[in-house]
């Protein structure tokens, strides 16, 4: 896809879930559940992927790594 395409796909898809939401204005109690599901989970998507470090950095580590064992306690 051009990338004088990308407005107008967005632009499209804004429009056609307005359409929808529209459509659907006598659930709106249906249509608020969707779309609070939708934004958490949007949100979630945004807070793992603008996490600061990977996860497998600290599956690898040993405990050595955190904390000094002093042989002398056992």
């Amino acid at each position: 896809m051009s990338f004088a395409l990308v407005p107008v796909a967005e632009a499209a898809l804004f429009t056609l879930g307005c359409l929808i939401i529209h459509t659907l204005r006598r659930h709106a109690d249906l249509v608020t559940a969707t779309l609070a599901c939708v934004a958490t989970l949007l949100v979630l998507m945004i807070g793992i992927a603008c996490a600061p470090e990977s996860f497998a950095k600290y599956q690898a580590a040993s405990i050595t790594e955190y904390a000094r064992l002093d042989p002398a306690i056992y």
